[in-house]
């Protein structure tokens, strides 16, 4: 299929971009990696009047350390972020979430912006940032705010993000001594999470858990962090009945999607599945002895 006719620009500048987000307002949609937009004009799901093409923007495009913050341009493509040995280092949650997004191709042109912008169900980058306790530096002809993560993902494709405005940066705080996992379960590799888990552990010495970061997305609507589970770990041993039990009250807490072919408790199940596989193998990263036994 073929989309409705629409107009076409590509800004050189973000300025110029902002000017035209600010005139066409509801009636543009702004083109990063187009790995959704396009497919969604193709068969027709959004429709819009003119089409605002950001690939020229270098300016939004890097990855760089600003003192214990790594900050990403929403242009970064997500082979970008993949291969980059400043991410392996600062933020290997991030760096292992992006390997299971979709597929090299589509990671070759996906950008990280377009990714929280689509605030889809199940994408790995929105639960990512939301883990790491992210937010979100969007822009306006009036202006720019930092916008929260976990005020940012307000539906399923439905974000904080308004309609003159457009992500230019993602800023991930360091979690120094922290232990990192991701762990999503996929109908086939490279679809979109039925449930997913992204996990930050911290232990003392003697393998208790003194902070826990839990995102889940997925089974949920949009990605959330898993309190229950989180509290459950805090102050007690990261063996396996403690990471069983946290897991076990993070799926119990979550308010999980269901339809015909994944009824609600198989979701919940693969809910605690990911969960407990994330802290076990978190745990065992920050050298917890008894995790998985």
């Amino acid at each position: 299929m073929k989309p409705p006719a629409f107009q076409y620009a590509a800004p050189a500048t973000p300025a110029e971009a902002l000017q035209l987000m600010g005139l066409h307002g509801d009636d543009a949609r702004a083109l990063a990696g187009g790995q959704s937009l396009v497919p969604m004009m193709n068969f027709r799901l959004v429709a819009p009047a003119f089409v605002i093409d950001l690939n020229r923007l270098r300016a939004w495009r890097f990855i760089e350390r600003r003192a214990d913050t790594l900050v990403i341009g929403a242009l970064a493509r997500h082979a970008e972020i993949e291969d980059s040995a400043l991410v392996a280092a600062c933020c290997p949650l991030l760096a292992e979430a992006v390997k299971s997004v979709a597929h090299r191709q589509i990671r070759n042109r996906g950008t990280i912006g377009g990714s929280l912008a689509l605030a889809y169900p199940g994408a790995e980058l929105p639960a990512t940032v939301l883990t790491l306790g992210g937010t979100i530096l969007v822009r306006s002809q009036a202006g720019e705010r930092l916008v929260p993560a976990a005020q940012f993902f307000l539906g399923a494709m439905q974000s904080a993000l308004r309609a003159d405005e457009l992500i230019a940066e993602i800023h991930l705080p360091l979690l120094p001594d922290h232990a990192t996992a991701f762990v999503e379960v996929t109908r086939r590799h490279g679809d979109f999470a039925l449930a997913a888990a992204a996990i930050a552990l911290r232990l003392d010495a003697g393998g208790v858990v003194e902070r826990a970061r839990i995102g889940i997305t997925g089974a949920t609507p949009v990605p959330v962090r898993a309190a229950a589970a989180e509290a459950a770990l805090i102050g007690r041993l990261a063996d396996a009945t403690g990471l069983a039990a946290a897991a076990a009250a993070g799926a119990a807490e979550a308010d999980v999607l269901a339809d015909p072919h994944y009824p609600e408790d198989y979701r919940r199940s693969l809910v605690a599945a990911t969960i407990r596989r994330g802290l076990v193998l978190a745990a065992q990263r920050a050298g917890a002895t008894h995790a998985g036994q």
